[in-house]
């Protein structure tokens, strides 16, 4: 039996490069995807596994990219939500250029890169889509008021999607991680103690988890490292 297609977005750092070698230790074949066409192909590369220049803010890469790896690489059996951008700030202060590319990225992205492999999976009657949300979504808090609207609304979508399509044999599941030691907070100028925080392999080893035993759904999966509540 071939192994079961997976694709993983924002797979060039983080949660979703340390998932790649765990998907492929476990059995699956996962598709590495990310928007710079640079880290796309040496992570590929280096990891021996395929990659495409994806960007989910744009919905014709969407619909190209997914054409591309179901034909090339047959069904496409589950997907990971994982690409994410961090927006911190006073509402008031936030761009609203940076705002709709939280919300395009995190919200939009997420939706649509759905959208576009679930059908066939429910034709199939067998798949599993993780949502990578955030504790964000658990909480409110001050300073990333458009960050947490981005994922309170995929907490919402994952909800309503778990009910909506597991009696059709497709699992759809999130995983909340808190703080993870990635270039998230770096890349959006914000500094953070990564110290205490969880490592992408250890949100990676929950996904595999979650993905691995297809009699179970994992509804709400929340997490963070125990040094984070010191």
């Amino acid at each position: 039996m071939p192994a079961k297609t997976i694709i993983v977005t924002g797979a060039t750092s983080g949660i979703g490069l340390a998932l790649i070698p765990k998907l492929k230790a476990a059995g699956f074949f996962p598709i590495l995807t990310g928007r710079n066409k640079i880290k796309v192909e040496a992570a590929a590369d280096e990891l021996g596994v395929k990659g495409y220049v994806l960007d989910v803010s744009n919905q014709r890469s969407i619909d190209d990219v997914s054409a591309q790896i179901s034909n090339a690489h047959g069904p496409i059996w589950g997907l990971i939500n994982n690409a994410g951008i961090w927006l911190e700030g006073e509402f008031s202060t936030c761009s609203p250029t940076d705002i709709k590319a939280t919300i395009d990225t995190n919200m939009m992205g997420t939706m649509m890169m759905t959208h576009a492999v679930l059908p066939a999976m429910l034709d199939a009657g067998k798949g599993s889509i993780v949502n990578v949300v955030s504790t964000g979504a658990l909480y409110t808090r001050k300073l990333i008021s458009v960050y947490s609207a981005s994922k309170w609304a995929i907490r919402g979508f994952t909800g309503c999607l778990e009910v909506e399509c597991a009696p059709k044999g497709v699992r759809v599941m999130g995983f909340y991680p808190g703080k993870v030691a990635s270039a998230m907070y770096e890349t959006a100028g914000i500094d953070r103690d990564l110290d205490v925080a969880m490592t992408p392999d250890q949100a990676a080893n929950m996904i595999v988890t979650m993905l691995n035993d297809e009699g179970m759904l994992w509804s709400h999966v929340s997490g963070r490292s125990i040094a984070d509540y010191v």
